[in-house]
Order: structure tokens, then C-alpha cells, then sequence
């Protein structure tokens, strides 16, 4: 199993640092997190509190996603970035691939693209993209990012994107690794078909459940025997046991919660780095 640190909500100040730092200590990754904006009302449901609402306050930080991969990565060496999540639906297909192709080709195709449909409508209304049917649009959205990441002379004729030939440079080699967030059979099933899923915010008999239902989506996919990553983030840390069991249950990457939780934007440097270097001795060999 791999561990990625989250990054999210964290000062722009302290990024560089504690890339560098999880790198050193082993981590495989870090993950990030994406908002536009954050409207001081929100009437959209968090999907991820009992509450509804969300944790995070109307100042903290969200960097651009694409902007500081290209950043950290000109400050490490091996280190993976991957998005939890990029609400790709919120963009249109040509401005979001610009963006993630040139962070992989800047990153020496270290990017990993977690994805997601998004909640929050009032994001969506500012970007003038619809909230409704974002689920399917997200799906052909991805037929028309892989098209794109060719770096060939594509076209496509979509229900709702239509264009004739063009061609998009530069591009990494591959396309990046496609990782659908959410745990509703609809987003299981769209993880199936891609290069893997992302679960977050679990107790960690929940976790068991997600694994399991992704385990049948796949099947039903028929896609069970191909390559593919299930990073899944905890509520609370686990032991080596618990790494073990969700291993064997089919997880291949375990997320570190945002340093300094549940105030990372206002925990101190030294505080995140004494946090990531415990984590660290605790759980990577």
C-alpha cells in the first residue's frame, strides 16, 4: 500500500516545505483539494457531514489545482499529485485538459487525476456550467480528455460536446491515471471503467463496504483483472493491522487527513512537519 499526505487547506507558504518533507519521509503522493470559490451562503448539501454543511471556513486556502502541481513538482523528485477531487463538470473539457496536460508534462508525468462530479450548484451557476445531468456529462467529458491527450488531429460528435478535427500540444506520453471519486452507485460504476477510485471521510467498517461494492462493480464491468488504484481516506488514523485488512480487501493507497486537521490553515509549519514525520514512522517502512 501507498500513503498520500493531503495537502488541503493548507498555506500556499508551507506547501513547498512539506512536499519536500513528505517525499523524504516516503509518502507516494500528496493529494490536493479544489474550489473556485466559496460563496458566504451556501445552500448546497456537504455530502460528507452529518450536518450537511462544510467543515471548512469562507477564507480557507484552495489553490489552483494544476498551477501547484506544476509548482511542487519543480521541488521534488518522485512525489505523485492527485486531485480529491477535481470537479472536472465545472469546467469545460478544453480549458480543464490545457490545464492538467501541461501539469503532467511540467511534473515529468507525476500527475494522477482524481475526479468528481462536484455538490456545491453555486460553483457551477458562476462558471456558467450546468448542474443538472453533470454525471453524464462528466463521462463524455473523460471520452473527450483522452481524445485530447492523443496530441493527434481528434474530433468528436457527443451529446454534449460537438467539435470537428483539432489537436492539443503538449501532452504527456499517456494520458494521467483517472480516478473517480464518490461512493454512489453511480460513481462506483463510473470508477469501475476508469483507472480507479477515491473514497473519503470513513469509519472504518464503511471503508470495508465502499471496497466491497467497488469489488461488484467491477465485476460487472468486467473489469476486474485490470490495473487499478482504490485510495480511500479514514475519519480516524489506522494501525498496520487495519492498513493489512484494507490491502487485502483491495486498497492501494490509504490518504493521510489534512495536517493540522480539523484547522490546517491555521496549524503552524513545525506542528504539520512533527505530524507527518509521526504518521510516517508509524505506518511506512
Amino acid at each position: 500500500m501507498q500513503f498520500f499526505q493531503s495537502l488541503s487547506q493548507t498555506p500556499a507558504p508551507q506547501l513547498v516545505p512539506l512536499a519536500r518533507a513528505a517525499e523524504e519521509a516516503g509518502f507516494g503522493g500528496v493529494t490536493i483539494s479544489d474550489h473556485l470559490v466559496r460563496p458566504r451562503e451556501v445552500d448546497s448539501k456537504y455530502p460528507y457531514t452529518p450536518s450537511g454543511q462544510m467543515a471548512a471556513g469562507t477564507s480557507t486556502p484552495y489553490p489552483d489545482c494544476w498551477v501547484l502541481c506544476g509548482a511542487l513538482a519543480q521541488a521534488t523528485q518522485r512525489l505523485r499529485f492527485m486531485p480529491s477531487v477535481y470537479v472536472l463538470p465545472m469546467r469545460d473539457p478544453f480549458t480543464a485538459t490545457k490545464a492538467i496536460t501541461t501539469a503532467a508534462v511540467l511534473s515529468s508525468e507525476r500527475i494522477m487525476l482524481g475526479i468528481g462530479v462536484g455538490w456545491m450548484a453555486e460553483e457551477f451557476a458562476l462558471t456558467g456550467q450546468p448542474f443538472a445531468r453533470r454525471g453524464r456529462r462528466t463521462e463524455e467529458m473523460l471520452e473527450v480528455l483522452r481524445k485530447l491527450c492523443s496530441g493527434e488531429m481528434v474530433e468528436h460528435h457527443g451529446e454534449f460536446y460537438d467539435f470537428g478535427p483539432l489537436q492539443m500540444q503538449p501532452v504527456p506520453t499517456t494520458c494521467p491515471p483517472i480516478l473517480v471519486g464518490g461512493h454512489s452507485p453511480a460513481a462506483l460504476r463510473r470508477a469501475a471503467r476508469a483507472d480507479g477510485w477515491i473514497g473519503v471521510n470513513y469509519e472504518l467498517p464503511e471503508a470495508f463496504e465502499h471496497l466491497a461494492a467497488l469489488a461488484a462493480a467491477r465485476r460487472d464491468a468486467k473489469t476486474e483483472h485490470r490495473p487499478f488504484d482504490a485510495a480511500i481516506a479514514l475519519n480516524s488514523e489506522p494501525d498496520r493491522d487495519a492498513c493489512k485488512r484494507l490491502e487485502e480487501a483491495g486498497a492501494t493507497i490509504l490518504f493521510n487527513p489534512p495536517l493540522g486537521f480539523p484547522e490546517p490553515a491555521t496549524t503552524s509549519l513545525d506542528a504539520k512537519l512533527d505530524e507527518l514525520a509521526r504518521f510516517a514512522e508509524r505506518l511506512i517502512d
